[in-house]
């Protein structure tokens, strides 16, 4: 006789919990939920799932994180807790099987005759005077109900369509009038970012958006640039909203003084990314200056920068005039520049041309009588004194001479 199965061991107890939640992703508005899942239920990448919601039987898909790690039950509440309630739907239903092929055949079959749907409810409408256009049908995959979603200018009186509708498909009806932000939400599919629609894939809480998040972005007030496949604001302009007010609020207000340690004048132009501002002085001129180097806001026009006070700063820097060498080579007064090396050497060949070739040394007795000497001239002799004595009167008789001499 077989043993009697005593049910799952504690390691498989540990491995396949009774009852966990995963988020879900499910209906013609693409919500997420938390559903509570059987352990039994082998959950795979992106699984089919036939769940239980308030409005019926329906058809949704595992919405996991990645296609090797589930979303867990704490991440998942971190991300409703950060993105609204609306975003993530806690305690939403449960899961009751996965979806066979019979299933899918049935939902396929459910799906094209939503296009049949639509043309009727169409026509109903204008045989009742309706001004309303019908823009999707979404029919629940346990038949409660079928959901007809309609745009309209104002409030329609639908009762009457109601009752023929029911009457149609012997059913229950239900009517759903949306915006032309929801409309872009069940039909659009990619924006001009390339990226499928916010609307229809991540964001499921559709918060206002003003012309002043644009302006305040430094976006361009082009209709065409700053509007969706609604015709509305694009969503992303709300994504970072809160953090361009926490950036602004660091920043100077326009047309304020303000006052840095070199400078003192009115903000101009902010930018709030970079955290820079324009600051022009008294004079006019332009500078661009950083938040972090701001010492003191709502200053007095004319007042003196902080580090030029009187007594804070360091000393004057020396300004030295030009050097002269002289003929001697020795340097007298002061410099505007500093002296080279070059300048030293120049001097030194400057004096010694002025001065003539150096006298020839006295050689001592047993020395090489060349040692010493100065180079020959031309003639293969040895400058003399004599011949530097000889030049010198002769120039002074040049400078002498009369003008008109002969």
């Amino acid at each position: 006789m077989a043993d009697q199965d005593d049910g799952p061991t504690t390691e498989q107890a540990s491995r396949h919990p009774a009852v966990r939640h995963i988020p879900v992703r499910y209906g013609r508005m693409r919500n997420v939920g938390e559903f509570a899942c059987p352990g039994k239920v082998k959950l795979a990448c992106g699984a089919t799932l036939v769940i239980a919601t308030d409005r019926g039987i329906e058809v949704g898909q595992y919405a996991d994180v990645t296609c090797h790690e589930a979303a867990s039950s704490q991440k998942m509440r971190a991300y409703a807790a950060n993105s609204g309630g609306e975003a993530y739907r806690l305690n939403d239903g449960r899961v009751l099987r996965l979806a066979t092929d019979t299933d899918l055949i049935e939902l396929r079959h459910i799906e094209e005759g939503t296009r049949e749907k639509i043309d009727v409810c169409s026509r109903f409408a204008r045989e009742l005077g309706l001004d309303m256009r019908i823009v999707d049908c979404e029919h629940l995959f346990g038949g409660e109900r079928i959901v007809f979603y309609f745009l309209a200018a104002e409030r329609v009186d639908f009762r009457e369509l109601v009752r023929r509708l029911a009457s149609e498909y012997q059913t229950r009806i239900e009517m759903r009038q949306i915006g032309a932000r929801d409309e872009a939400r069940l039909l659009a599919d990619y924006e001009t970012c390339g990226r499928e629609c916010c609307c229809r894939s991540l964001l499921k809480t559709l918060k206002p958006v003003s012309m002043q998040m644009a302006k305040q972005q430094k976006a361009t007030l082009d209709p065409s640039k700053v509007s969706g496949r609604c015709g509305r604001l694009k969503c992303c302009l709300r994504y970072e909203h809160e953090t361009y007010e926490s950036l602004a609020k660091r920043l100077p207000r326009l047309g304020s003084w303000i006052a840095t340690r070199e400078l003192v004048g009115r903000v101009t132009e902010r930018q709030v990314l970079t955290q820079l501002v324009k600051v022009a002085d008294e004079s006019g001129r332009v500078t661009v200056v950083p938040v972090e180097a701001i010492v003191e806001r709502n200053v007095t026009p004319g007042a003196r920068p902080p580090g030029r006070q009187a007594g804070a700063s360091g000393p004057e820097p020396v300004v030295a005039r030009r050097q002269r060498p002289d003929t001697s080579g020795n340097v007298r007064g002061n410099s505007r520049t500093p002296k080279t090396a070059a300048d030293e050497t120049s001097a030194e060949t400057s004096a010694q041309n002025r001065q003539g070739p150096a006298a020839p040394l006295e050689s001592s007795a047993g020395s090489d009588p060349t040692d010493g000497a100065a180079p020959p001239d031309q003639t293969g002799g040895t400058p003399s004194h004599k011949g530097r004595r000889r030049g010198r009167p002769n120039r002074r008789k040049r400078r002498g001479r009369p003008s008109g001499g002969s």
